[in-house]
């Protein structure tokens, strides 16, 4: 049976007031914050036509107490559902609390769009486990590293070597703040990157610290430990999806499918090309457009404990699937035509997860499982 989450990523500042559905009480303001304290809707995107509802249940540690726990807006004031469910004709975003036994939960985020949500693509082999596998790689880099343009000239050599269909790269740049492509949120920081440049993969793997070394070392050691990844952790999952653009968000349907049991994680980023900018370090000016450039990822936690790797979707067997959608806030300095998504699958390893799987996906187009021949 086909599992069903639905998540929406949002900005702090992408907070919305609920209009016309709210009561004159208010909460919040002398409950402690709980983790055991949960709203989980059955989905986080809705139609905004007045009849697609998203259900709020409220869970304390597990168990369900929605018919004594009390839901409010993010305004504080008390949310009118109507048998736990919130409907809307008017697009937008929407959070909600619960208050129970004197605590209160983190919000939660409703996404109501005005067109329907874009379908996955059909499995063209539904009997078949056997995904390829891409392997994630991030570089970390900025417009004034001067360093940093040797790791470049070695990338382009990689995107035309043999390895070149198997790793998504991610640019980010968090060396310095004026980079217009600057991305500000704890990446470079929870990979505990020691210099620029850097280079890692599938989140848990470091392949190039040294700032000294030239472009045929990055490369032969890149494409070295992507050709070692393939081999020690094939695909797990396979990835299928579909994007569309709606008001000043980017839906995204996702649908993952396991190739083995365990636990997994998902996780949609969002990336530009075609930024410009001189680059410190060279004068070759084809190194002045910067592209597949991080604009937003979503992460829980901060600092150094800041967890990129997904939202927790708990266990799937092999061959289950698990459908998602997503909504991604666009910033009005980004350009939305020149920007594509990265789309990864984690999987349990230990105590921790890694990168298991990475689709890239244009907004407006689909993906289908992809799998070996």
């Amino acid at each position: 049976m086909k599992r069903l989450f639905q998540f929406a990523f949002l900005s702090a500042a992408a907070v919305a007031l609920v209009s016309g559905m709210a009561s004159c009480s208010k909460g919040g303001d002398d409950t402690q914050l709980s983790e055991y304290l949960k709203i989980v809707p059955d989905k986080t995107v809705i139609m905004s036509d007045g009849f697609d509802a998203a259900t709020l249940s409220v869970e304390y540690d597990g168990v369900d107490v929605t018919g004594e726990a009390v839901v409010f807006n993010s305004d504080g004031t008390e949310a009118a559902l109507q048998d736990s469910r919130f409907t809307t004709e008017t697009s937008g975003t929407y959070s909600f609390y619960a208050t129970y036994n004197g605590e209160r939960s983190h919000e939660v985020t409703i996404t109501a769009i005005d067109s329907a949500l874009p379908e996955i693509p059909e499995d063209p082999q539904p009997e078949s486990t056997d995904f390829v596998r891409r392997v994630l790689l991030l570089q970390f880099t900025g417009t004034a590293c001067g360093n940093c343009p040797y790791v470049m000239a070695a990338l382009d050599r990689l995107s035309t070597s043999p390895v070149r269909e198997d790793y998504v790269r991610v640019a980010c740049h968090s060396y310095n703040g004026d980079d217009p492509a600057y991305y500000s949120g704890p990446l470079a920081r929870s990979q505990d990157v020691p210099g620029y440049p850097h280079l890692t993969l599938d989140l848990d793997k470091n392949l190039f610290v040294q700032s000294n070394a030239n472009s045929d070392v990055v490369y032969a050691t890149c494409a070295g430990f992507i050709q070692n990844e393939l081999e020690d952790r094939p695909a797990s999952a396979g990835i299928a999806a579909c994007a569309a653009v709606s008001g000043e968000n980017v839906i995204v349907s996702m649908s993952v499918k396991a190739a083995r049991a365990g636990q997994y994680k998902v996780g949609a980023w969002l990336v530009e090309n075609g930024i410009y900018a001189q680059q410190a370090g060279t004068s070759n000016e084809s190194y002045y457009t910067h592209s597949d450039c991080l604009r937003y990822a979503q992460y829980t936690g901060s600092g150094t404990k800041a967890d990129y790797s997904g939202e927790s979707l708990g266990k799937l067997d092999a061959g289950e699937e698990a459908e998602y959608s997503f909504s991604i806030p666009v910033d009005e300095g980004w350009k939305i035509e020149n920007c594509h998504l990265v789309l990864i699958v984690s999987a349990a390893e230990g105590s921790s997860y890694y990168v298991n799987n990475v689709a890239s996906l244009k907004i407006g187009g689909t993906v289908s499982y992809e799998y070996e021949e």
